[in-house]
């Protein structure tokens, strides 16, 4: 989706602290064969610390760097992956309390990892119909749990981390502009990340293990044909994808600075991704969330503002944001830097 005047004018985030590859090797979490292959070195994790609280601290930090009362916004969308509280308690509720205030439409979006793309786009459309105005939207993600293995349940790719992001859009102005958003969904692939479990009861209820690998392993070999065909399909869909927020952006792939991608294995973000546009690694985010894990819905909004706090960018620059998340969904943004706000500086994990 094309957008027409919606700017960021603020980010905020929080990474906790990190654990090398070495204590998880030791710890037998993670084998040193996947550590090797993957050039992974790390994840954050915040131990007991709660996802709210984290999304909380972002959204404060982003407020202050966009210079608005956070009573000011008008919509505040919260993004998340797993449990952030008691079951049937809802965390957007906790930043009103002690961030924005009541007096505005707060929802939480279920989204897997292209949680922040849904929010930006919808965020962006709510301002847009309602003749301008302030938003805020959030990431935030603690995977720390006996039912999660964040070093191997999406084996050999990934690892999951914990953090919170956060971004104030206005229809104004900011240090840069938010011109395209948009998202795809392959759903013959929806059983991918669902493999063989039934949806009743729930994993968590029953104390059941998250083991992403296991699923989609089984999905492969139930469903070989959908499988090749479908896969084919989403790598189709998700250069489409690409193509459509460049083109709406009004840029070639040759004006794009740099890229942000899903924190993954070097393997996962050059051959599977960088390789098909062109772009060479060190454009990239990797070299970043190598060492951070994949922060669920925060990996694309922590590398523009690690980004943007490292030289990486000027004005005139264009990032182009991609993700993908269960579903199986692909999502893509195109963000055109206008100025590198003071308040920049390096995404740094907290002691």
């Amino acid at each position: 989706m094309k957008l027409a005047e919606v700017y960021l004018s603020g980010i905020g985030t929080y990474v906790p602290a990190t654990t090398g590859v070495e204590a998880a090797i030791e710890q037998g979490w993670m084998t040193a064969e996947d550590a090797e292959t993957s050039g992974l070195t790390g994840a954050a994790c915040a131990g007991e610390t709660p996802a709210p609280d984290m999304a909380l601290w972002a959204g404060q930090e982003a407020v202050a760097r966009a210079g608005v009362e956070p009573e000011s916004l008008d919509v505040l969308l919260y993004a998340d992956n797993y449990h952030s509280g008691p079951d049937g308690w809802f965390p957007q509720f906790w930043l009103q309390r002690h961030l924005v205030g009541g007096d505005l439409l707060a929802a939480q979006l279920r989204q897997g990892c292209n949680g922040m793309f849904g929010a930006l786009e919808l965020a962006s459309t709510y301002l847009i119909a309602r003749g301008g105005g302030t938003a805020m939207t959030v990431a935030s993600d603690n995977s720390t749990s006996p039912l999660v293995n964040r070093w191997r349940c999406l084996r050999p790719d990934f690892v999951i981390g914990d953090g919170a992001t956060a971004v104030v859009l206005n229809t104004t102005s900011g240090f840069a502009r938010l011109k395209s958003a948009s998202s795809i969904t392959v759903p013959e692939l929806e059983g991918m990340h669902r493999g063989d479990e039934p949806m009743f009861p729930p994993g968590a209820t029953i104390g059941r293990f998250m083991d992403f690998a296991e699923r989609i392993d089984f999905f492969g070999f139930e469903n070989r044909d959908t499988m090749l065909h479908s896969g084919l399909n989403l790598l189709k869909t998700r250069s489409e994808l690409i193509d459509r927020v460049l083109s709406e952006a009004g840029i070639g792939i040759d004006e794009v600075s740099r890229i942000a991608y899903n924190h993954g294995s070097r393997k996962y973000v050059e051959d599977g991704l960088l390789a098909m546009l062109g772009i060479p690694l060190e454009k990239s985010n990797w070299d970043f969330g190598r060492g951070l894990g994949h922060l669920g819905a925060s990996d694309q909004v922590a590398s523009l503002a690690n980004m943007l706090g490292t030289g990486q960018l000027e004005p005139g620059d264009h990032v182009l944001m991609v993700g993908i998340a269960p579903g199986v969904s692909v999502a893509g943004a195109v963000v055109e830097i206008l100025d590198v706000p003071e308040w920049a500086g390096p995404v740094v994990p907290r002691a």
